[in-house]
């Protein structure tokens, strides 16, 4: 027993919560969240067995970073998903301190998932194993152990988040690490068969300091040559219009040469999302899509977040697909959750205002606008709870976009600020659940996740500019409640 409480009284507990659904005003309708504890990292995300399996980082035992789980819910249509379960444990000499991140590969009929094992001695000392698991159609789970025991020579035991991809019929696995200079890179492994793994070396960058760890990698094809290697670097310093919280996810797209293990004329480091809660992304293939889920949350700001009070905490990002074009990830809400759309409240378009105000029935909408720009220099949108709301502004002079969620009692407030390009038309499509709004920007060039938690259940959305108000288009609808069973 890891916790108080035994996995037998978990799981009756998560059966009591999805027949006696929580009613608090801040639990998310589709976003991927526990009934309690503590939800991190996605995992092993893959499509297997004609299903998605999306595994998450979970404490189940309260809402504090220890007892790692993997926990996991299956999908096929991002509505209806299984209840979740817990499908890896740290309860081995390799993992006991544990089972921390790491990635998922569909090989022989089976879904093998690499993970780091977390270990801590008497004096807090870190050793880093990484392992891997069988997980099979049945549900059933076996470890099968330690694949690599320690981290190589000139390399401190912060090594870890294996992720796998191929190249010419060979894996490799990049797993991110801090070197004994306490600068973050990363380190590439090879193998024939996906079981005995070799070093290989670090890759090469033209990025030398750039922050002191480099978790969460990921490297993904995006074109016939180019390849994106997603990261999250700790370690950076803060900039009026990027890197802005705490630790940052990211980016860096080039041509991948594997004989010289180097990211060659790769692009200068973009983020994937300005807002306040966005962080350890990872991305899987299906049908020739990247498809990326991130963690909604930071480390180290667990005060900013009040349902922990209520006993959970934290959820995951909503799938994105990424797609490449003018050398930079466009990111879009996978076009299956377009099954969440339940009524169309809204349907206009070439409406022309002083300003607009909706007041809607729920928090839980999808709202795609399109505000005109080729007479209008400031436009703001303001999310309105009574006497509380979050302000997004725009100046196309500046090209300054910003989201401020200062006007907010609880949680994490504070002012996002980056470079948005608009010409005649500024584009949002906007995911609000209870309390999480995902808003993407001109097609999804730029993103911006946060979490609020407002004191009050209505929601008003109040559009205003410096001229009149021309609302090109305007769609809203109702979006369901997923079901979990």
């Amino acid at each position: 027993m890891l916790g108080q409480k035994s996995y037998e009284e978990i799981y009756q507990d998560l059966n009591n919560y999805y027949s006696n659904k929580d009613k608090n005003k801040w639990r998310n309708n589709f976003h991927i969240e526990m009934p309690f504890g503590l939800v991190n990292d996605p995992n092993g995300l893959s499509y297997y067995d004609n299903k998605f399996h999306i595994f998450y980082q979970w404490n189940p035992f309260g809402c504090e970073h220890k007892t790692k789980h993997w926990g996991l819910v299956t999908t096929t249509d991002f509505v209806n998903f299984t209840k979740p379960k817990i499908v890896l444990k740290p309860e081995e000499w390799f993992d006991k301190n544990g089972c921390y991140s790491g990635c998922g590969l569909v090989k022989d009929d089976e879904l093998k998932l690499y993970y780091t094992g977390n270990v801590k001695g008497a004096n807090n000392e870190r050793e880093s194993y990484q392992c891997v698991a069988a997980y099979h159609k049945d549900g059933t789970i076996e470890k099968q152990g330690v694949i690599i025991e320690k981290q190589p020579d000139g390399y401190t035991a912060h090594f870890r988040d294996p992720y796998i991809f191929m190249e010419n019929k060979i894996y490799y696995m990049i797993l991110g690490v801090q070197n004994n200079e306490l600068k973050g890179k990363v380190l590439l492994y090879k193998s024939k068969d996906a079981i005995n793994w070799a070093l290989f070396g670090e890759l090469k960058t033209n990025m030398q300091e750039f922050g002191y760890m480099w978790e969460c990698p990921n490297i993904v094809k995006v074109s016939e040559d180019k390849y994106a290697f997603v990261f999250s670097p700790q370690g950076l310093d803060n900039e009026e219009f990027k890197y802005q919280n705490i630790f940052q996810s990211g980016y860096v797209i080039g041509n991948l040469d594997l004989k010289e293990i180097e990211l060659k004329n790769h692009s200068e480091f973009k983020e994937l999302d300005m807002g306040f809660d966005f962080y350890a992304p990872q991305i899987f293939n299906q049908d020739n899509k990247n498809i990326m889920f991130g963690w909604i949350g930071l480390p180290d700001k667990d005060r900013e977040y009040p349902t922990s009070e209520h006993g959970w905490m934290y959820s995951l990002t909503m799938p994105r697909v990424l797609e490449y074009k003018n050398d930079v990830l466009y990111q879009k809400p996978f076009r299956k959750l377009e099954n969440l759309r339940q009524t169309q409240v809204v349907n206009t378009k070439n409406l022309i205002c002083d300003d607009y105000k909706l007041k809607l029935d729920s928090r839980c909408v999808e709202i795609i606008l399109n505000l005109d720009m080729s007479k209008t220099n400031f436009t703001e949108v303001k999310f309105k709870f009574n006497d509380e709301y979050i302000l997004l502004t725009y100046y196309k002079d500046t090209q300054i976009c910003t989201i401020d969620r200062t006007n907010m009692c609880l949680g994490g407030k504070g002012i996002r600020k980056f470079k948005l390009e608009v010409n005649d038309e500024l584009k949002l499509n906007m995911c609000i659940d209870n309390s999480i709004m995902e808003i993407y920007y001109q097609d999804g060039i730029e993103v911006t996740t946060l979490m609020y938690f407002p004191k009050e259940e209505q929601l008003e959305v109040q559009i205003k500019n410096d001229n009149r108000v021309k609302i090109n288009q305007l769609y809203v609808w109702n979006l369901r409640s997923v079901k979990y069973e």
